[in-house]
């Protein structure tokens, strides 16, 4: 049964105090101040449509909206607990009275453990390890609130695991664990942002933007890694030999994985390959669609993906068609009966190239005698254009159904192979045996 009368006695200590009144007044006019400060940001800053609203839309999730009267809330209680704890300080020096803020003091950790917990589940996208790293921050609030904290910090330190000469406890193993996660979970979302705003440049390159991405990504992780192993007591002295022996392991054991990565960093300085370049290797045509740390993604132009290795694009030949100039030239070859008047079929030629929108104008496509065949006199049709990524092979088919054409309408005609059979007379052959 409730006992009710100990509930009426707990919620009147609340309040039985002058002091109570004010701390539980500043909890009311942050909260009221929070709320008008939404309203004012909600109408100018964060209007629908605005940079800022985009901003927010991109990196949280539309469907769990960070609310913003928790978040000004917290941020005023911080301030008012701060400002009443420096107020009570000067207080107690001058021989007054201590001014009381428990109430502000757990007000404001409840509320922070909220927000961060709303801010890890917004960010989350559907992931569940910021999730997971919300509720550990609402448990770890929790426990310090109820003065739970400290002797669980006691008791597991108290349990020592060694390993050779290090000794390690379960309260450090626990804190590298959850520190390790934290900033694994800090670096995705700093990468995110730094990704986001390196995209929007456009004087920097893009193949210096896949390699700041990178390299962003590969410091921060191992600061993360090494920050963890500090916080978890591991001496990282003791690690250098192990690691020396541990690389030179892998060293051997993985060099077309080094020799890849190695080559990716050489082609992201080097630029001589980025998103969006025409490029012909070994066979393979089509666009380059991003760059990774093993390989790059080159799309046909039958949508196949395929995944070169970075490797390939430094000792292999590459035809980049988009390099230094996005013109380049086509030829595509013709025949002609040698009956055919070739200077008219050569006008014919290059009045057909003309007639096609996507061949440039200037340089001037031409036409060119270029050897007597054994059945026609052998042209060539050069013609120049600056759309490479909407394929190569298409156009000289357009060129030469338009020259088919062209000589189809003034009787020229395209000789097909022909022999000539010469039947020498002798004397025929007999069999004996008849």
């Amino acid at each position: 049964m409730i006992d009710w009368d100990s509930m009426q006695a707990y919620l009147f200590r609340l309040v039985d105090d002058r002091q109570d009144y004010w701390q539980w007044g500043s909890i009311a006019i942050c909260l009221a101040g929070a709320a008008a400060i939404i309203i004012l940001l909600r109408r100018n800053i964060f209007a629908p449509g605005s940079k800022q609203q985009k901003v927010f839309t991109r990196f949280f999730d539309p469907e769990k909206r960070i609310s913003g009267i928790p978040v000004i809330f917290c941020f005023l209680l911080w301030i008012t607990w701060a400002v009443r704890s420096n107020w009570s300080a000067k207080l107690v020096e001058k021989g007054e009275s201590y001014l009381p803020g428990n109430y502000i003091y757990t007000a404001t950790l409840l509320v922070s453990a909220f927000v961060l917990y709303q801010f890890a589940t917004a960010v989350a996208k559907g992931s569940s390890a910021p999730k997971f790293l919300g509720g550990g921050m609402l448990l770890v609030f929790a426990l310090h609130l109820f003065g739970w904290l400290s002797p669980l910090s006691i008791a597991l330190r108290s349990i020592s695991l060694p390993l050779g000469s290090i000794d390690i406890n379960l309260w450090a193993i626990l804190s590298a664990i959850v520190a390790l996660l934290i900033l694994l979970w800090l670096v995705a979302l700093t990468t995110k942002f730094l990704d986001s705003f390196v995209r929007t440049r456009d004087d920097i390159p893009p193949s210096i933007k896949v390699l700041i991405g990178k390299a962003s990504r590969f410091t921060l992780y191992i600061i993360a890694i090494v920050g963890a192993l500090k916080i978890g007591g591991v001496p990282l002295g003791g690690l250098a030999i192990f690691s020396g022996a541990l690389g030179l392991g892998l060293g051997f054991g993985l060099q077309k994985v080094i020799s890849n990565l190695v080559s990716g960093v050489i082609i992201l300085l080097d630029k001589s390959i980025k998103p969006g370049d025409v490029i012909e290797i070994e066979g393979t045509f089509g666009w380059i669609n991003t760059l990774r740390t093993r390989y790059i993604s080159v799309i046909t132009r039958d949508r196949k993906e395929i995944l070169i290795p970075n490797e390939d694009f430094v000792t292999n030949k590459v035809i980049n068609w988009s390099f230094t100039d996005r013109i380049v030239r086509i030829k595509a070859d013709v025949g002609v009966s040698y009956s055919t008047d070739v200077p008219e079929a050569i006008r014919i030629c290059k009045d057909a190239v003309n007639s096609i929108p996507r061949i440039l104008k200037t340089p001037e496509p031409s036409c060119l005698m270029i050897g007597f065949g054994d059945s026609s006199i052998d042209l060539q049709i050069r013609f120049w254009i600056d759309d490479a990524p909407k394929g190569v092979s298409n156009i000289r088919s357009e060129v030469l159904l338009a020259v088919w054409q062209a000589f189809r309408d003034n009787n020229i005609e395209i000789p097909y192979p022909q022999r000539d059979l010469h039947i020498k007379s002798g004397s025929v052959l007999t069999d004996t045996n008849q």
